[in-house]
């Protein structure tokens, strides 16, 4: 695994040798060209970060921050030393790691008002958490008006989310690699 493009390009990336499973370089690189230049200044939140893997590809390509969140405490541990690889130490304000679930990690961002231009969302495929999170995202107001949330899951997955016609939240694009899907969310333009 390898960061593919901007400041940080051709850096590998350390695996944690346990039950993740990293996106992949061609998902990676599909991501970030459809997000192009909203990547540049944008404060990044890589939810279920795994290695980091996605965040640390937003901070190369020029993200002004990015908060990673992972329930499993080796999963910080390996995000930490792959940052230290790009020269991102722990008390960076570019980087802040928080070892909590991710429903727990968006309550704790809600309280503290946080918000992001730019939301990845990458929990295990087969975790029941989707809706519960995105409901959480939607009534914090984590993600920013003109903001972007990105979720992976399977392809054969549907996701069945009905209960974003009530968070304000809507798909506008999907996007299929192999057995992977990219969904994409965006506020709903108030009527």
């Amino acid at each position: 695994m390898r960061i593919i493009a901007g400041a940080f390009k051709g850096r590998r990336l350390s695996v944690k040798r346990a039950k993740i499973r990293p996106t992949s370089d061609r998902v990676k690189g599909a991501l970030f060209s459809i997000l192009r230049e909203s990547v540049d200044d944008a404060k990044f939140l890589d939810l279920c970060a795994g290695t980091g893997n996605i965040g640390i590809e937003a901070l190369s390509r020029g993200a002004k921050s990015v908060t990673f969140i992972d329930h499993d405490f080796q999963c910080i541990r390996v995000i930490a030393s792959n940052l230290e690889q790009c020269g991102i130490y722990r008390n960076d304000p570019q980087a802040t790691l928080i070892n909590l679930t991710a429903q727990k990690g968006l309550n704790f961002l809600g309280r503290h008002q946080a918000e992001f231009n730019l939301i990845y969302f990458d929990p295990p495929y087969d975790a029941n958490i989707y809706n519960a999170c995105l409901e959480i995202v939607a009534k914090n107001r984590i993600l920013a008006r003109l903001g972007k949330l990105v979720v992976e899951h399977r392809k054969s997955r549907e996701l069945n989310l009905p209960t974003l016609s009530t968070t304000g939240l809507m798909s506008n694009r999907q996007e299929a690699y192999g057995d992977t899907a990219l969904s994409f969310y965006e506020w709903r333009e108030s009527e």
